[in-house]
């Protein structure tokens, strides 16, 4: 189950990154803006995966497992809020690189799923800050919720 989990995570960063490589840059400053964003995105994909941890912790059979996983858990969670500031920082950069880059475009529809994206990643980090002053189900299932839209507004983004 693990493998097959690390599998799908590795298919997901190549098929971005070859979707990116088939469709090219028009300048420098797009590909730096490009690569920002392909290691923003492998960022949240690290953080979107304690999900499926977690997931695996419940759902497990053997105790061994569990433990094993707890640990790693554990050791990730001290990160989570750091890879997600800086993963937001790197999405940022990569906004205002495209946006003075492909000033005359800002109508497209890449551009415009980009700016819906990072107005959806807005409330994603609202609903965490919110999550880390006080913990309740609602937030935590929001906060959730929240991720997987943004994952999903992502996708849109790179494959418009």
């Amino acid at each position: 189950m693990i493998a097959r989990w690390l599998s799908i995570n590795i298919l997901t960063v190549l098929l971005i990154l070859l979707w990116s490589w088939y469709h090219g840059y028009g300048s420098n400053e797009i590909l730096v803006g490009k690569v920002l964003a392909q290691a923003a995105f492998i960022l949240y994909l690290i953080n979107l995966n304690m999900y499926f941890i977690f997931l695996l912790i419940r759902k497990s059979k053997l105790r061994k497992v569990k433990i094993t996983l707890a640990k790693i858990s554990k050791r990730m969670m001290k990160y989570h809020v750091a890879i997600a500031v800086t993963a937001s920082l790197l999405i940022i950069v990569h906004a205002v690189i495209m946006i003075t880059a492909l000033f005359e475009d800002l109508w497209k529809a890449k551009t415009a799923s980009g700016m819906i994206t990072l107005i959806v990643l807005a409330v994603l980090l609202f609903s965490g800050l919110l999550r880390r002053r006080r913990s309740t189900g609602m937030r935590r299932k929001f906060h959730y919720m929240m991720a997987f839209v943004f994952f999903g507004f992502v996708f849109l983004h790179v494959f418009v």
